[in-house]
Parts: structure tokens; sequence; C-alpha cells
């Protein structure tokens, strides 16, 4: 399916990247260029991996016998 775009800016920024990694035309310029994006999209960490990292990085660097115990009366506290 093929697809047009009309913009003179993207037509250049195309061109430029086309000389930049010596693609063979725009249409495989753009390819690389969408695909690299597309890459690096999926390469990035999702909101429930960073939190999961963070709280196994806090639990082992915690140490839960020198803490005190949450009991319900520190957890009412909480709320007072």
């Amino acid at each position: 399916m093929p697809l047009y775009i009309k913009d003179d800016r993207i037509d250049e920024l195309a061109r430029r990247y086309q000389a930049a990694i010596k693609a063979t035309s725009k249409t495989e310029a753009v390819k690389k260029a969408l695909q690299r994006a597309l890459d690096e999209q999926n390469a990035q960490l999702s909101l429930a991996d960073i939190v999961s990292d963070f709280a196994r990085e806090l639990r082992r660097k915690g140490n839960v016998e020198k803490g005190l115990p949450a009991d319900k009366q520190f957890r009412d506290s909480l709320y007072d």
C-alpha cells in the first residue's frame, strides 16, 4: 500500500537521512527510520516492569529484621 507524504520538510528529512545512512532510496531510508523508532519503543521498559524492578531492589536493600512490625496500631496511626 503506498504512503504519500506531501510535506517538503519531511521530504528534506528523508533525503538527509538517506544520505547519512547511505540508503539506496528515500523509501529505504524511511523504512529504516521507522523500524529503528519501533525497535527503540519496544526496547523501553513498561511502567509495570520499572515498578517491579524498583520493589525488587528495595527488598534486596532492606533489612526486615531491623524494622518494627507493621501491626494494626501502626497502620491506624498512619491515618490519624
